[in-house]
């Protein structure tokens, strides 16, 4: 459980998980802290699943940021990068990444950049051509050589560890993506990276997702927390 204010993490990254939830009332709590921006884009998504999702991932990047901010977390503002990265308007020190996806919302915190990346594991898509495109052809035959129980998930860590390279150094798909390699140790699948100067760490967002940090500088430790706490 955390602290009702939290200190920005220097030797520590906090990752804070939110789910979409399934009531009314529960995405309609926490409307009031999103901006009117944020609003109208929450009204313009075409499934109701979509809206939820975005709305309560705003309201919680809103209300964890405030614990840090001692601010109010409808006055917090936000501005992009010069690679369209979202940042604190204000010019704080404090570091953040959003990601979401089917019922999940995945936040980070750290006092240097960094970037995170989630995604729920689909049974039914069809990730070997989606791996040939995008991954090395080192990570194709190493994502080959698995038995096949270990490619799906293999193939997710991959992927959500690349992304949370790219959106880490603010690159986007624009970037490169040979940043990490699949290795397989016994039964077990590991992403590591090979990037002087960054620090990938996997991410347990519970079953059916895979996830992952990236942060500037040496490893940290990951302090996991929900929201709502």
């Amino acid at each position: 459980m955390p602290p009702h204010h939290m200190n920005a993490p220097d030797q520590e990254i906090h990752v804070w998980i939110a789910a979409a939830g399934e009531t009314d009332d529960f995405r309609r709590s926490c409307y009031p802290v999103l901006s009117a921006a944020e609003q109208e884009r929450a009204r313009r998504f075409k499934f109701e699943k979509d809206e939820r999702l975005f709305t309560v991932a705003h309201a919680a990047l809103r209300s964890i940021l405030a614990r840090y901010l001692n601010a109010s977390p409808a006055r917090i503002e936000f501005a992009i990068g010069p690679q369209g990265k979202p940042r604190l308007a204000a010019g704080e020190s404090l570091r953040f990444n959003l990601s979401h996806s089917g019922e999940l919302a995945v936040i980070a915190i750290a006092s240097r950049e960094l970037g995170v990346d989630v995604e729920g594991i689909k049974e039914n898509f069809e990730f070997e051509e989606v791996a040939e495109h995008f991954f090395t052809a080192r990570e194709v035959a190493a994502l080959r050589a698995l038995p096949g129980a270990l490619q799906r998930r293999a193939f997710y860590q991959c992927w959500t560890s690349k992304e949370a390279f790219l959106k880490a150094k603010g690159t986007g798909l624009s970037g490169e993506l040979d940043e990490v390699q699949i290795i397989l140790d016994g039964e077990a699948v590991r992403v590591a990276a090979n990037v002087p100067g960054w620090s990938l760490m996997p991410l347990d967002a519970g079953g059916g997702y895979a996830a992952a940090v990236v942060r500037a500088g040496e490893p940290a430790q990951v302090r996991l927390y929900r929201w709502p706490p």
